[in-house]
């Protein structure tokens, strides 16, 4: 980020230069093009006048006494070198390292958030103002390096400040629900993506950041109803966002940065394919399926207790978003998981694998006998607080309808099972990939390791009440999707759950569900 000091003012808020347009107006007011506050211009000029005093003070400290900035032209090279080597570089390269490592943290994280929701995972361990401050710093002192690897040295280490201090502004406006935030952080990205472009072996930063820049721009476009225009920009962030991915398995310096940038394909690909739903749907609202998602990421999951980690947990995010880009994609053409049946709107449910043994018979005749059973568990359970503290009220619970053997066969020893499935045996083995088509499709809100917890807990519950099971680790095998009917804001079971629908299908409506 180039400054002219001659021209600029410093955001008294957040240390960031402000636009020549605003500097050079006659207004009374600024508004930071960075953090977005407005402030009276001599706040901004009080603000830079103290913090080039602070420069000042820092640079003078760093020299050898007698000498200053100003007469560095009158002084021969070799005399600049040696004092930029043995007096400026250490002081130099201790914070600089303090900022390189906090930056390198920062890059590993996820920088993107779906329109209407925050996060509030990132906390940088600096203000925003005192990487900028360095950055001024590093400004003063450049007349001293003299040779290529000294400017290097402080060119990069100026660009590399500024960025951090850009993100860090940004890691703000992830946490802050507010209008207009996604053109600051459009603001913030690419000013940083021109800083990477500065430092050797960030290219791919500089490629990630570029795209982000263009993810929220259609973010913004978005939010204004521009669906066509918004299209657009995360076509061409996701494909930018593709490409940095395959490029960080070859770079030591910022591989670190894989996982977030695949969870903001992820995000990408979601955002992407709203739109494009939106644009072949001329019946979707776009600003309320916006708002329904609003509503399930901003849910107030328990945050102690059995269920606390895990839903509290950021990552859990990034395989819900993949569930969604899933439900998208077969809405055009894609596959998902599908079970046979009629209905005009496709439920989520995670199928489980479960094992049992039992004693059965009585003297001679006394045996064990091992089951295996299939139950469902409802995809949503997590929003549905009784669900979390009672399982049985998000599964198929096959323990609740008795076998029909009878008191005699368990006697005799010929009771083969303790449990009764009904017809969900059938149901879960009819399913197999296939299009949505026109059908509606409630999208996951559960993963498969919440399911995991869910039905351990029941495992749990149910061998405490059954003192002759033997119950085996269960297996969540995967999602499917059972086509079901809509009534008034409900959904009614299909016939194939029986007796065993889960009492969570009573008290689903759909205007509180995510629905692609």
């Amino acid at each position: 980020m180039a400054v002219d000091n001659m021209l600029t003012l410093r955001c008294k808020y957040c240390g960031a230069p402000l636009d020549r347009k605003d500097v050079e107006s006659d207004s009374p007011y600024v508004t930071c093009p960075s953090c977005g506050t407005t402030q009276q211009r001599v706040d901004a000029q009080a603000y830079l006048e103290q913090l080039m005093g602070q420069v000042r003070s820092w640079v003078n400290q760093a020299l050898p006494g007698g000498f200053a900035i100003s007469q560095s032209d009158s002084v021969d090279s070799v005399a600049r070198y040696n004092i930029f080597m043995n007096s400026v570089k250490p002081k130099v390269d201790l914070e600089y390292g303090e900022y390189r490592f906090a930056l390198n943290s920062l890059i590993s994280h996820t920088m993107l958030v779906i329109p209407f929701t925050v996060d509030k995972t990132l906390k940088p361990v600096h203000q925003s103002a005192q990487a900028f401050a360095f950055g001024e710093k590093l400004r003063q002192i450049e007349p001293l390096a003299v040779d290529g690897n000294s400017k290097k040295v402080v060119t990069s280490a100026q660009r590399m400040s500024d960025a951090y201090a850009l993100l860090i502004n940004n890691c703000k406006l992830l946490q802050e629900n507010k209008d207009g935030r996604y053109l600051l952080m459009v603001n913030n990205f690419t000013a940083a993506a021109n800083d990477f472009g500065g430092i050797e072996g960030y290219e791919p930063a500089q490629r990630r950041f570029e795209a982000l820049a263009e993810v929220c721009t259609g973010c913004e476009q978005l939010l204004k109803g521009d669906v066509t225009g918004s299209l657009g920009h995360f076509e061409a962030g996701l494909a930018k966002l593709k490409k940095v991915s395959a490029s960080l398995l070859s770079n030591l310096k910022v591989g670190i940065m894989m996982p977030a940038v695949t969870q903001e394909i992820k995000q990408t690909e979601v955002l992407r394919g709203l739109a494009d739903l939106v644009i072949h749907d001329g019946t979707t609202d776009p600003l309320k399926a916006l708002s329904t998602i609003r509503a399930i990421f901003t849910y107030d999951y328990p945050t102690s207790g059995n269920w606390g980690y895990l839903l509290n947990n950021r990552d859990r995010f990034n395989e819900i978003f993949g569930y969604m880009a899933a439900c998208i994609a077969s809405r055009n053409g894609g596959t998902l998981n599908i079970a046979a049946g009629d209905g005009d709107i496709l439920v989520p449910f995670w199928n489980i694998e479960l094992r049992y043994s039992f004693q059965t018979g009585s003297l001679w005749k006394k045996h064990g006998v091992e089951v295996s059973e299939n139950l469902l568990a409802a995809a949503d359970f997590v929003t549905d607080t009784a669900c979390l503290s009672n399982p049985t009220e998000a599964v198929t619970n096959v323990f609740a309808v008795r076998n029909k053997e009878g008191m005699f066969a368990g006697i005799t020893g010929s009771e083969t099972s303790i449990s009764s499935s009904a017809g969900i045996g059938p149901l879960i083995s009819s399913a197999h990939p296939n299009t949505a088509g026109s059908r509606r499709i409630v999208v996951p809100l559960s993963t498969k390791r919440e399911a995991e917890r869910l039905v351990e807990q029941y495992v749990a519950n149910t061998a405490a009440v059954e003192n002759k099971l033997k119950l085996s680790n269960p297996e969540v095998r995967g999602l499917i999707y059972v086509p079901c009917r809509t009534n008034n804001d409900g959904i009614s079971a299909p016939a194939g759950f029986g007796l065993l629908a889960p009492a969570r299908m009573n008290r689903m409506r759909l205007s509180k569900l995510v629905i692609i």
